[in-house]
């Protein structure tokens, strides 16, 4: 009976200490996330003292390197964390052996993605009839610093810490995005400055990595390792299908604006990557989520306890749904003024139709993100759960699908941005239909229940009100204020009054804390 009693209170022991470092963890790069999200200021920057065309440049440019700094990055930032994790858990050899193989696996990808953005960068420009291939030659240095940085954060999230990704992922590189636009702007400069920014950038951040990986690690051990053998090969294999669905996805991120820098103007680029900026806000919170459930994931999976990965996905889920709703209702009551305020003086100075139809296409990404955001947690639950080929897979039919209804809704239509716009959101729906389906049918996993209807009910109802609101003040900055405020009070209360589940109250009570104790500070 003992035996029995033990076994209870390890599982809920486990199971409060997963719901306490997901909680702890997530809001904590929830906040990092609404701070990286400032990354917007440094588009406001570039078209308010450059203007649109050249922030549309840029948009493109960066669009073409960041996607393929994934193949650079090699999936490392879920490899690390798997291969650190089972290697502590079964005590194989030192967690340093695992960093120095993937130090030396992204040092060669990094490379070669360098040299191959370096040598391609004229025919690119040619391609798109645009003037970027300077900006691209700029641009390709980013990938080593990149790449080795994602090695040394993936060796600390293994340890279930994900303060250090927000100091140098989400309060660094904003600000030296910040400061290194203001600084450009200012003095007068062009795409190649705002080019030099960006790697600059990438090595700031790269220098902090090794910072607070050396107050977790020891470089010294690391140097002992390189003449042990190293899971070259294990590694290298887990490793491949995690990057092709890297790429596949960057690439799907970035589709709509590789895709429209081909087919409209550098002034319509810069307004859609203005508006998909905005929208973006809808995946900070599963992205705040990822690096911690990752690791949770992994740690179950590797013990093959299914049944409490479903009420952990379950429960994150309703959370990730819980934070999004008000985000969502706010931005689609507010997006307006939000988008003239960030296009500053270049949104004046167009006509009215291409405003309006910026206003369309963020209502149209602000729900599409929505529904990415939510089902956005599938992909880490696959791939460290021993699948990362259907990640693959579900990348590849998501590039397909966005692709050939852009082409059709882009350019056979003659839609432009809105085609960019609903060609994404058709796609997202169909990829995370066959996510949800895989989950279920590999793991018998769904993130659906009755208790995910409350947080539903109580952003319907509280919008509602904001929205009967609206209608009757005018449409400046204090009356979106007061929207915002009216909402979310309402939203809280309805909450509220439909009760809380036990892990929700647990999300709660870990946020007010931590507000209260950095009021106190």
């Amino acid at each position: 009976m003992k035996e029995s009693v033990d076994g209870k209170d390890d599982g809920e022991s486990s199971q409060v200490r997963d719901y306490r470092d997901l909680a702890r963890g997530g809001l904590i790069t929830f906040v990092g996330k609404l701070g990286r999200a400032s990354r917007g200021a440094f588009l406001w920057i570039i078209t308010f003292f450059m203007g649109l065309d050249v922030q549309g440049y840029y948009s493109l440019s960066w669009g073409i390197v960041s996607t393929l700094n994934r193949i650079a990055q090699f999936g490392m930032e879920r490899s690390i964390v798997r291969f650190s994790v089972r290697a502590r858990e079964q005590s194989l050899y030192p967690v340093e052996r695992i960093v120095v193989t993937g130090l030396g696996i992204v040092f060669v990808s990094a490379t070669l993605v360098m040299g191959g953005i370096f040598y391609f960068s004229d025919a690119i420009g040619d391609f798109y009839d645009k003037p970027i291939a300077e900006a691209l030659r700029i641009l390709s240095f980013s990938a080593i610093f990149s790449a080795l940085c994602w090695v040394l954060l993936g060796a600390i999230r293994s340890l279930r810490i994900v303060i250090y990704d927000v100091y140098v992922l989400s309060v660094a590189g904003p600000l030296f995005l910040l400061i290194g636009g203001l600084c450009i702007g200012i003095g007068g400069g062009e795409l190649r400055a705002v080019s030099y920014v960006q790697v600059l950038m990438t090595v700031g951040v790269f220098s902090l990595s090794v910072f607070f990986f050396s107050r977790l690690f020891s470089f010294r051990k690391c140097w002992q390792q390189l003449d042990q053998d190293k899971p070259w090969k294990h590694l290298t294999s887990f490793s491949l299908p995690v990057t092709a669905g890297n790429l596949l996805y960057g690439i799907l991120t970035q589709l709509d604006v590789l895709m429209l820098g081909f087919f409209v103007s550098a002034e319509m680029v810069g307004i859609y990557a203005l508006a998909r900026r905005i929208a973006s806000l809808m995946l900070k919170a599963s992205q705040a989520f990822d690096p911690i459930f990752s690791s949770v994931v992994s740690e179950l999976a590797v013990n093959n306890r299914y049944a409490e990965l479903n009420t952990r996905f379950k429960v994150l889920f309703r959370w990730i749904l819980t934070i999004n709703l008000p985000i969502f209702f706010v931005l689609l009551m507010i997006g307006d003024v939000i988008l003239a305020l960030i296009g500053g003086g270049g949104m004046t100075t167009l006509p009215i139709q291409k405003v309006e139809s910026g206003i369309n296409v963020l209502l149209i990404l602000c729900f599409c993100m929505m529904l990415q955001g939510l089902f956005a947690l599938t992909d880490p639950l696959l791939t460290m759960a021993g699948k990362p080929s259907l990640n693959f897979f579900n990348n590849l039919f998501w590039l397909l699908s966005n692709f050939l209804l852009n082409v059709t809704l882009i350019d056979y239509f003659n839609l432009g941005i809105m085609g960019a716009a609903l060609g994404a959101l058709f796609s997202i729906i169909l990829v995370n239909a066959l996510r949800t389906f895989q989950v279920y049918s590999k793991f018998s996993m769904s993130p659906f229940g009755l208790e995910q209807v409350k947080p539903l009910c109580a952003a319907i109802l509280a919008g509602l009100i904001g929205w009967s609101l609206r209608q009757f003040v005018s449409q400046d900055m204090m009356s979106a204020f007061v929207t915002i405020l009216s909402f979310l009070f309402t939203y809280i209360i309805f909450l509220r009054v439909m009760g809380l589940e036990v892990e929700d109250r647990e999300l709660l009570n870990k946020f007010f804390r931590w507000v209260c104790k950095k009021s106190h500070e």
